[in-house]
């Protein structure tokens, strides 16, 4: 007999609003071009957008069987989650993608996409501090031969 799985805290209400957000790309990607042809601007943001619609609608038909999680009600669920998902590690690291951001126009494409790859690898310990900075190089080295010799694309 298959095992009944459990939900996680704010599953249900994260799905929901996954499936609202889809159907808002839904109408922002028709509004590009409508069904005017296969070919349109607007058909594969459709596309994507549906995909997006239709995992979310699966996604909670099935939890319909999954188990609830162990919650008093929905306000406590949601304090839970929220609670969960905003771990230090998840602002810290949001912190550093937002940093990135700023640091991108004054420090340029590489540089600043050097910094975030090898400080991102170090704080996440996914690697030593040479061994980040050796994936790092190698990393922005492709992608600058890729799109500067293959695509002629100028990297900002």
């Amino acid at each position: 007999m298959k095992e009944r799985r459990t939900l996680h805290l704010g599953e249900t209400v994260f799905t929901w609003l996954l499936l609202a957000f889809s159907f808002f790309v839904l109408v922002l990607a028709y509004r590009i071009s409508g069904f005017s042809s296969v070919s349109s601007p607007g058909m594969f943001p459709m596309l994507a957008a549906a995909a997006m619609a239709i995992s979310a609608a699966l996604l909670l038909l099935n939890n319909r069987q999954a188990e609830k999680p162990d919650a008093h009600d929905l306000k406590d669920e949601l304090w839970r989650a929220v609670k969960d998902i905003f771990r230090p590690e998840i602002l810290v690291y949001s912190g550093i993608i937002v940093l990135y951001m700023i640091l991108i126009e004054p420090l340029h494409f590489l540089p600043s996409s050097f910094l975030f790859l090898a400080g991102s690898m170090i704080y996440l310990k996914g690697s030593t501090p040479v061994k980040a900075l050796l994936i790092s190089t190698g990393t922005l080295g492709g992608i600058y031969l890729v799109f500067r010799t293959l695509f002629r694309v100028i990297l900002p």
